[in-house]
């Protein structure tokens, strides 16, 4: 199965992976929106687009704010006519720690990683099941199957947003609309240069971004790599919570104060 997306909208895409998404899907001869409260990121990226031969529409859109999405992607419909593909991109991460908790941080957390994915659901299912056709691509992350140290908030909302997209998925399948989960290991972005932990197989955006958009194309459900990552995800998953709690107390101590 092939799907050839020749206008796509990307939410998240001033930097890192949305970054590196607008100039792969521009590199293919799409037309593209690109949505970020990043605006001076984005006009950049539009130029670099417009200036190599391509067409490429701006509009500023916080993910927490859903009056901000419906603009947003009202603006899409109105520069692009039907939408192919949707990109729901935005997230933030960084350590989080149990002996500082901050209640705040885990809502953000949410707000961005999560209920940036209701938001432009609610928005988009009316109007691709108007168009009859369409494909919603949420990017969550393989640390969405345990609570990691340090990670709570990440992991509790990127867990929330793939079973959420999940859920989407069997819904939405009759109305033609395919709904993807994109689930990578660790990319090199301003989010992940946070980390206090080692990072395996650490990936350059560009690299992601190939690798989401062939497998988006080839109708993929779920995106997720890089493999020997996933196969390792898909163990700790499984394991006795007591072989898990002392690997994760090795492998992500809690740095003495």
């Amino acid at each position: 199965m092939k799907n050839k997306h020749n206008t796509v909208i990307i939410i998240g895409a001033s930097q890192g992976i949305g970054k590196a998404l607008a100039k792969e899907y521009a590199a293919h001869n799409a037309k593209l929106v690109l949505l970020s409260r990043n605006t001076t990121s984005i006009e950049s990226i539009a130029e670099d687009i417009i200036n190599n031969g391509g067409e490429c529409h701006i509009k500023k859109c916080d993910v927490t704010s859903f009056i901000e999405v419906k603009a947003g992607i009202e603006f899409a419909v109105s520069k692009l006519g039907n939408l192919d593909l949707v990109i729901i991109n935005s997230g933030v991460g960084g350590p989080n720690w149990m002996d500082n908790f901050s209640s705040s941080d885990f809502v953000r957390s949410f707000e961005v990683n999560t209920f940036g994915i209701a938001y432009a659901l609610e928005i988009l299912i009316p109007i691709m099941k108007e168009q009859g056709y369409g494909t919603i691509a949420g990017v969550t992350s393989l640390a969405d199957i345990r609570g990691y140290g340090g990670s709570s908030s990440y992991s509790a909302s990127k867990a929330a947003g793939s079973i959420l997209l999940e859920s989407a998925r069997v819904e939405l399948k009759k109305h033609n609309i395919r709904v993807i989960t994109v689930r990578p290991g660790f990319v090199k972005t301003a989010m992940t240069d946070k980390n206090e932990f080692k990072m395996p197989l650490l990936m350059q955006p560009n690299k992601a971004a190939m690798i989401i958009r062939r497998k988006i194309e080839k109708g993929r459900s779920i995106v997720q790599f890089p493999w020997p990552i996933v196969m390792s995800t898909r163990i700790i998953k499984n394991i006795p919570n007591w072989i898990y709690d002392w690997g994760m107390n090795k492998a992500r101590p809690v740095k003495k104060k």
